[in-house]
């Protein structure tokens, strides 16, 4: 059987391609694995072939008996189209992702089958199923699968990110935000590959700057404390980014840093959220102090790795002095990059689930759900006011005498050459921010 798998375009946000088949979106395009690792969970009889339409055109015709696509909820109209036009054609298509698996009712509409959940168990499943001429409408959620009998990605089909490659190591979060997609999608606690499976993996891996996809790093100290040391010992000199949670990498101890450091770890991403301590109470982030950050980002600072810090505009307890501060604290924090988003309230989430009891949701049209367009009703602001004020930060913090600053600041404090990604993040966020904020 011949499977084609399709990654949609993506018009918005930090992982965006633009300016398809540019040198520079080849080179730091955001990697992604998830139809990759796709491939890899599927019965080796069958020719898989995987399009991303962020780099190449999709071609209706491709001779195929299953076409499955992936879905966040701002690519959902688009997925849609591309799933009307491949049935039209007479092809069987199957949905699955964190859209589908919130409004499985809707995606069925343009589709044979959807998949709900992680697909580790279910994709097999649904593959035998259309061998027989038995495909079902759904399938899953099936949490109950073992990390141990992930196989490594189909690294082969992937025809693009030559300098930035991908891998993961864990699977969910302990954290439970509201706003947070991935708990509602991955419904059970942590889960821990083998160390040995995802160090062979990095092995293979062709590229020399890795991200290893983990929604955190840091929940589990002693998983990732083996996991630096084995990269370590089988000399392994490639440079990797990841997410870390402020309250454990403030107060870990310094080993476990030098560990990470020498394992080639050049920058943590790590979700502040807000600078209000009122707004992160709000959320039941209360793991994330204020007062902390700045003493954290300088510690990760002096142990020789850059930060890259994630903020959000709207929270309930958000009022129009929001902006000033954060733009303040920013600079005072010295962060290397700032991932600057406008609350979403994604299908799926109990942020989606309150707001739309609470009647605040003012569009359900899916492409806006971006982190950049505003679609629900701020509590103690207008639309417009977050909106032009998420865009005056992002316009400030990312003028082009900061950008170069900051970029020429992270190169001394990382010092090695895989430097150039978190030195380059405020370049490829300027650009972003420009187009989505259109300053």
């Amino acid at each position: 059987m011949k499977i084609l798998l399709v990654f949609p375009r993506i018009e918005h946000g930090a992982t965006t391609y633009s300016d398809k088949g540019s040198w520079s979106s080849i080179l730091f395009g955001y990697p992604i694995i998830t139809l990759p690792h796709l491939a890899g969970i599927t019965p080796r009889q069958h020719t898989v072939k995987i399009v991303n339409e962020n780099y190449e055109d999709i071609n209706f015709d491709e001779p195929a008996d299953l076409v499955g696509i992936t879905s966040y909820t701002m690519t959902a109209p688009r997925v849609y189209e591309l799933a009307d036009e491949f049935r039209r054609r007479g092809k069987k298509v199957v949905l699955g992702g964190y859209h589908p698996t919130a409004m499985p009712q809707e995606a069925i509409q343009h589709a044979d089958s959807v998949v709900l959940g992680e697909a580790e168990l279910t994709w097999p499943e649904l593959i035998h199923d259309m061998e027989k001429g038995v495909l079902k409408q759904f399938y899953g959620p099936n949490p109950d699968f073992d990390m141990a009998a992930i196989p490594p990605i189909r690294r082969d089909l992937i025809r693009q990110n030559p300098l930035i490659g991908a891998v993961q190591s864990t699977r969910g979060c302990p954290n439970q935000c509201e706003f947070c997609a991935i708990a509602s999608f991955c419904k059970h606690e942590v889960k821990h590959r083998p160390v040995k499976n995802v160090v062979e993996e990095i092995k293979q891996m062709p590229n020399r700057i890795y991200v290893i996809h983990d929604p955190s790093l840091t929940v589990n100290p002693s998983y990732s404390r083996e996991l630096f040391k084995e990269l370590i010992r089988q000399k392994i000199h490639k440079g990797w980014v990841s997410n870390g949670n402020s309250n454990v990498l403030g107060k870990i101890d310094d080993e476990f840093l030098d560990l990470a450091k020498k394992s080639g770890c050049v920058e943590w991403f790590i979700g502040f959220e807000s600078v209000s301590q009122e707004a992160l109470n709000g959320i039941k982030k209360t793991v994330n102090k204020v007062e902390d950050f700045k003493k954290t980002i300088k510690r990760l600072h002096k142990h020789g790795m850059a930060v890259q810090g994630g903020i959000i505009f709207g929270f309930d307890q958000d009022t129009p002095e929001i902006f000033d501060l954060t733009l303040e604290k920013m600079n005072e924090w010295e962060l290397d990059a700032v991932e600057i988003n406008i609350l979403t309230p994604f299908p799926g989430t109990p942020l989606y689930d309150r707001l739309e009891r609470e009647g605040r949701i003012i569009s359900k049209d899916w492409k806006r759900y971006n982190q950049v367009d505003v679609v629900f009703k701020p509590k103690h602001m207008t639309e417009k006011e977050l909106f032009e004020g998420s865009r005056r930060v992002a316009k400030q913090y990312y003028s082009m005498p900061n950008v170069i600053m900051r970029a020429l600041r992270t190169f001394a404090i990382v010092r090695n050459l895989p430097a150039v990604l978190p030195a380059g993040t405020n370049y490829t966020f300027r650009r972003y921010y420009k187009r989505d904020f259109n300053f």
